[in-house]
């Protein structure tokens, strides 16, 4: 598992990448972001929407991202940063999708370099969804020294289906058809 995980990082950074430079969005410099998640409809009834955040001063950042689920809805959030040298360092310590956790993930990329990322699926989501970002920029570098250090986020909701189940009354239909179908059965077998 560790294996391929290793091997899909540089392949879902690059995906995230390129869909954050299309996004548009740019956060730069404070500690203390803060952005609304525009997003976009997709195939059927599905929305995907992107973030890309620049930290330049080094430190403790707390960052807040706001976005709405119309209806009961799977959401997606995947947040990732790559950085080779300490000005380009992000280290995720806590993210959490209105109280829940993300998982965080953090690999050394054997040239110097460091991957992280947060994850969170949640179904069953609704209203106003904020997501709320803990880290450090920078690396070992002091707070306050100058750095352009990045990370982006994807954002995807699916809302729920109608239900499909059926009324009380459909069933009981759908036994009666069933049941004069076999009826129609066994008095052709007779003749």
């Amino acid at each position: 598992m560790q294996r391929l995980i290793s091997r899909l990082i540089p392949v879902i950074a690059a995906s995230v990448m390129a869909l954050t430079a299309t996004a548009g969005q740019a956060a730069t410099s404070s500690l203390f972001q803060d952005q609304d998640v525009v997003l976009t409809s997709g195939a059927g009834t599905s929305y995907t929407g992107a973030t890309f955040t620049t930290h330049s001063d080094a430190g403790s950042f707390l960052d807040t991202f706001r976005l709405t689920a119309t209806s009961s809805s799977l959401v997606e959030i995947l947040l990732i940063t790559t950085g080779a040298s300490d000005d380009q360092s992000i280290s995720f310590t806590n993210a959490w999708l209105n109280g829940a956790a993300m998982t965080i993930n953090t690999f050394d990329n054997g040239d110097g370099s460091h991957t992280s990322f947060a994850y969170l699926s949640q179904d069953g989501l609704v209203g106003d969804l904020v997501l709320t970002v803990e880290g450090y920029a920078g690396g070992s570098l002091a707070a306050g020294t100058s750095i352009a250090a990045t990370y982006s986020g994807v954002f995807n909701l699916v809302p729920a289906a109608a239900s499909v189940v059926p009324e009380p009354q459909s069933g009981t239909l759908i036994l009666a058809g069933l049941g004069a179908m076999g009826l129609v059965a066994v008095r052709r077998r007779k003749v």
